[in-house]
Order: C-alpha cells, then sequence, then structure tokens
C-alpha cells in the first residue's frame, strides 16, 4: 500500500524563473516572493497527460472531442521512463529526506481522452509512481462502475500508487456511472477522490450544489469547469452564472472547492478568495507515444511547442 510521506521532501528550484517550491505528502508549498515566471516547457511543475484520444463516452461538451474513433498511443510506459531518466535529481543521505529534482511533482492523465480504456493504463500508473512522480487520473468513471475484472484491476492499482482521482460529472446519460465510480472510490480506492463539475448556466451549478451537499467531506475538491466553445461544444457560460456560482459559494460557506484556469478572470475581480497563478506558467500539457514527448501549452491548446524524441 502507498504512503507518499516514506518519498520525503521534493525540491525543485529554478532562480532565473523566481521559483522555488517543496513538495511533501500531496501537498506543494511555493516559496519566496512574486509570482514565479514560465517555467520550460520541460520543466513544468505538474503535467497534464494524454496518452490516447480514444473514449467511451462522447460527451456533448468535450473540448478536445475525444470519441470511439480516437487511437490509444503506443508505449506509453517506455517512453515515460525514458523521459524521466533525462532529468536531473539529487537526494541526500541526512535524517530529514530531501531530494532535489527537476522532475514534475505530478501528473494528470487523461487530458485527450478516457484514460482507463488504454491497455497500458493500469501499467502506467505504477510506471509513473516508481519513477517518483505522482500520478492522478481523470475518468468519466464508465470503467470504474461496471462490475468486472478491468474494475478491480484500476480500483487495485489506484489504491497502492494513485494521488488522486477526478470524475468528471455533466453528462446526464452518464450519471449513474459517475456516482457509482465515486462511490467505489470513496470505499476502495485509498485516494483522494475529487468531481469535474461543468458550469454552463444556473442548472448546472444548482447541480454542484446537491453533490456538494450529498458527499461532504468524502471529496477533497469539487473542480468547477467553466464549459468551453471547443471540440463539440459551442457554447460557452451564460451571462451571469458565475455571480450566482459565486453567491452560492459564499452563502453555503464552500470550502473545498477549485476552480479551472478558464474562470481566472472573473476570480480576478470575485469575492471568492482563492489564489492565482497566470494560466499554463507553472503546467503544461503532453501527448506521450512512442519515444516521443509533445509539449503543449495545455489540453486546450494541443499545438506542439516543444517535442522530445528519445
Amino acid at each position: 500500500m502507498k504512503d507518499f510521506k516514506d518519498w520525503g521532501v521534493k525540491r525543485r528550484c529554478f532562480p532565473s524563473n523566481n521559483y522555488n517550491a517543496i513538495w511533501f505528502n500531496l501537498k506543494t508549498i511555493r516559496l519566496g516572493e512574486g509570482v514565479a515566471k514560465e517555467l520550460e516547457p520541460d520543466k513544468a511543475e505538474f503535467y497534464d497527460v494524454g496518452i490516447n484520444t480514444l473514449c467511451n463516452a462522447e460527451c456533448p461538451f468535450c473540448y478536445v472531442s475525444a470519441s470511439g474513433n480516437g487511437i490509444n498511443y503506443p508505449n506509453i510506459c517506455e517512453t515515460w521512463e525514458k523521459w524521466m531518466s533525462e532529468f536531473k535529481e539529487y537526494k541526500n543521505d541526512d535524517k530529514v529526506k530531501i531530494t532535489l529534482t527537476e522532475k514534475p511533482f505530478q501528473i494528470a492523465i487523461g487530458s485527450t481522452g478516457e484514460p482507463t480504456i488504454h491497455p497500458e493504463f493500469c501499467e502506467f500508473l505504477e510506471t509513473v509512481f516508481n519513477t517518483g512522480v505522482v500520478p492522478n487520473y481523470t475518468t468519466n468513471g464508465i470503467s470504474i462502475a461496471k462490475d468486472s475484472e478491468l474494475s478491480e484491476q484500476i480500483l487495485e492499482h489506484t489504491r497502492n500508487y494513485v494521488g488522486g482521482v477526478a470524475v468528471s460529472m455533466g453528462n446526464k446519460k452518464l450519471y449513474k456511472y459517475a456516482v457509482k465510480a465515486i462511490n467505489k472510490l470513496i470505499c476502495f480506492g485509498n485516494t483522494n477522490v475529487n468531481i469535474h463539475h461543468i458550469i454552463s448556466d444556473k442548472a448546472s451549478v444548482n447541480a454542484f450544489i446537491n453533490e456538494w451537499k450529498l458527499y461532504g467531506d468524502q471529496i477533497l475538491y469539487h473542480v468547477l469547469l467553466p464549459l468551453m466553445p471547443s471540440g463539440r461544444s459551442t457554447q460557452g457560460v451564460q451571462e451571469g452564472v458565475f455571480e450566482y456560482l459565486e453567491n452560492e459559494i459564499e452563502r453555503l460557506n464552500i470550502k473545498n472547492v477549485a476552480f479551472g484556469a478558464h474562470f481566472i478572470d472573473a476570480l480576478q475581480t470575485s469575492k471568492i478568495k482563492t489564489w492565482l497563478y497566470p494560466a499554463e506558467s507553472l503546467s503544461k500539457n503532453i501527448i506521450l507515444t512512442k519515444d516521443k514527448v509533445q509539449i503543449t501549452p495545455s489540453s486546450f491548446n494541443l499545438n506542439p511547442i516543444k517535442t522530445i524524441n528519445l
């Protein structure tokens, strides 16, 4: 069974970027004064990771248009190990174990498709963990909800290797799968469970509030993502919805809430108090395939800014 405390303290420091951060037991603290400058694409603190474009849900709001016609990228475990071997890392021998590293602290798998249907998914979780990086993932919940051998394998590997799981809600046709997956993860996953909510109108805000009341502190964070006119969606957040959302958060004193990067403009003038970092300054997205890592600004912008051939 995993215990991230055994990893000790990790530190990443790039003085020219005014960046100094430490990680311990799934918590990151950024040190120093002012805002860090954007990190180099291959030195990000956090990566969203695309391992396929295949999906078994085809949600109408999907901003990358993942579908049943997509593909699984090959050799992701081998490619990840090769890439991680290129990063510098130094460990001390003191009683307080501190690792100075260039590696990312953690990743979130599932930026371009449904990761749980990739044939290497469970092996990939273990591979990432064994390189000293925390694997997290986002899922529509179907693979976990179904009573199958695959579901048991995913839950076992989640228990043993994963820091956190986010289950996407918003597709009403898949609601029963999302709920069952969340309940399974809470009971058997030994991991932090989050819910992704697509915010588009007042009804979507009310749906988020209902799930918040239902699960209480069993959910680490309710992550609120604005509907974007991208991929299969042609609509955005309706006028006045963010104001309704922030009033409800304030009225109910909701603390376990986080926001997607595309809410940053609204949050800058909001009465909601939260830490804000320039979008994409500390994180990037990667596409992982055989002997190649393509780094893109984000999962909303898949135009490569750097390609690493391994």
